[in-house]
């Protein structure tokens, strides 16, 4: 019978050749797909095949090295330096929730002495309103409509901006600037427009909630800064009463075990740091699953965390059930889950799963709130 082959990982060519030279040396016979004798590699780089009962001592030869390129995956694109939160951004539509958001900001501005932008997009509301009839009367109440809705905005923007400056005041804390902001506009494009001007390290907005009769976790807005912004974004449940994330004790990371997860996890690292939250980072699998690519995944994350980020405030976990959300809310609710991290892919199952329909039970019940890395 002909022996199964599997693709173990892939890589560059130079780092390929140098995983089959060692694995082979350990009497693994290795074989490299993808690979081109004139330009050396091909797009996509090159696949290491191996045979399929080899998998568990491959494993085990080539974690040191898995070691080694985590390490320098991470100093390239994270240089081993602390992570500050010194902006905040807080988009508000003046809904009854946007106080709470601004309260939230405040309580983690207060933890990192950041700065806090209040920042409201006005234009497309305002078009919706008028009717259309000829040119000229339509030009006319366009100026009008938007003159009157900008100083609404202007004076609404106000009172949540001296609301927080007052209560700054009141409690005697100093060194943090509040400053607000108005913009005509799509709410989705000038937020990201906001976001590349004011340089923001955290962005903090609600979701949409139950009443906002939609099958989705997030309105468009929310959707659409996530996939197209590079700026950690925290989403909190619109719906009920958030926890106060002075008693969040603990917080979830969901992985794929993508590479970026190295940098989102060092990232949540530094900003849950002064909360002194026990971090979980966790992968669910299929229950029918082989689980030793898995396991050997996270036995490399979980040594690479010791040796880089010197936490042993991380439990790594492995959970193998069917129906993944049913996995999610049972550890949740297990461990005392207060907030969820995940890292923002496209055609990411995870992602689908927190913003889709199956998730929008466990965050309107719960109001745990979401931070999403890119």
């Amino acid at each position: 019978m002909k022996d199964r082959m599997i693709t173990l990982a892939t890589y560059g060519y130079a780092r390929a050749q140098l995983l089959k030279t060692r694995l082979e040396s350990e009497g693994v016979e290795c074989f490299l797909k993808n690979l081109n004798l004139i330009q050396s590699v091909v797009g996509g780089g090159v696949k290491l095949r191996i045979k399929a009962q080899d998998l568990a001592k491959a494993l085990k030869i080539i974690e040191e090295l898995e070691l080694s390129y985590a390490q320098e995956d991470f100093e390239k694109s994270f240089p081993r330096k602390k992570i500050d939160v010194n902006r905040i951004l807080v988009p508000v539509d003046f809904s009854d929730f946007s106080p709470r958001l601004c309260e939230y900001a405040m309580n983690i501005a207060k933890k990192f002495n950041a700065d806090i932008l209040l920042f409201h997009t006005y234009f497309a509301s305002a078009i919706e309103t008028i009717p259309f009839s000829d040119s000229y009367t339509y030009n006319a109440t366009v100026v009008e409509v938007l003159s009157e809705v900008e100083k609404n905005a202007k004076a609404r923007i106000k009172e949540l901006y001296y609301d927080i400056r007052n209560k700054l005041e009141l409690e005697k804390v100093e060194g943090i600037e509040v400053d607000y902001a108005l913009s005509g506009g799509t709410a989705s494009s000038e937020i990201l427009n906001i976001c590349n001007t004011y340089q923001p390290d955290l962005v903090i907005m609600g979701s949409r909630g139950e009443s906002a009769g939609t099958t989705n976790l997030l309105g468009s807005v929310v959707s659409n800064v996530i996939e197209e912004s590079e700026v950690p974004i925290l989403i909190l449940s619109d719906q009920g009463e958030n926890i106060s994330i002075d008693h969040i004790d603990n917080i979830m990371y969901a992985t794929n075990f993508d590479k970026a997860d190295f940098r989102a996890i060092a990232n949540l690292k530094f900003i849950t740091k002064p909360y002194d939250m026990k971090i979980h980072c966790v992968h669910f699998n299929d229950i029918e699953d082989d689980n030793v690519m898995e396991e050997h995944q996270m036995e490399v994350l979980r040594k690479y965390l010791d040796k880089t980020l010197g936490d042993s405030n991380v439990n790594c976990s492995i959970i193998q059930i069917e129906e993944k959300m049913k996995g999610i809310e049972e550890y949740v609710q297990k461990n005392d889950i207060g907030m969820i991290a995940i890292l923002a892919r496209k055609h990411n199952l995870l992602e689908r799963l927190f913003f889709g329909q199956m998730s929008r039970k466990l965050f309107i019940k719960t109001h745990i709130p979401i931070l999403v890395f890119h």
